[in-house]
């Protein structure tokens, strides 16, 4: 029905709700974020009508002048990024079962590569 609930236990054909936390303390250009995902995990194309990708809680407060949705990453760009707390939500779906590894997200400004972030990797297990 569209509506979230917290992930106990993760199944292949789950979708899961992928939140991106950022803060910047002075405004920023050209900002790339590069969110690799774990080999579990497929990201869900909004676009599609048949991925059901609508519901609650999936507003974002970053606003993306585009966005790439891979087989194996989500990447999500800004020409001007202002000052403040933004988070950027996603839909993935669980593809398998198993336990993998998410690698570190990395935003940083593409012509200022001195000015970036990461974030730590987090572990994720699907049962069958």
């Amino acid at each position: 029905d569209g509506s979230l609930t917290p992930l106990t236990t993760a199944r292949p054909g789950d979708r899961v709700l992928v939140t991106l936390e950022l803060e910047n303390r002075q405004p920023a250009h050209y900002v790339a974020v590069d969110d690799p995902l774990p080999a579990l995990l497929e990201p869900v194309n909004p676009d599609f009508k048949t991925s059901q990708s609508v519901g609650a809680g999936l507003a974002d407060t970053w606003v993306s002048d585009h966005r790439e949705l891979r087989s194996d990453r989500a990447l999500f760009f800004c020409d001007h990024l202002p000052p403040g707390r933004h988070a950027i939500r996603y839909l993935a779906r669980v593809r398998a079962a198993g336990v993998a590894l998410a690698p570190s997200a990395r935003v940083e400004e593409m012509y200022r590569p001195d000015r970036f972030g990461l974030t730590g990797t987090v572990r994720f297990d699907a049962r069958p």
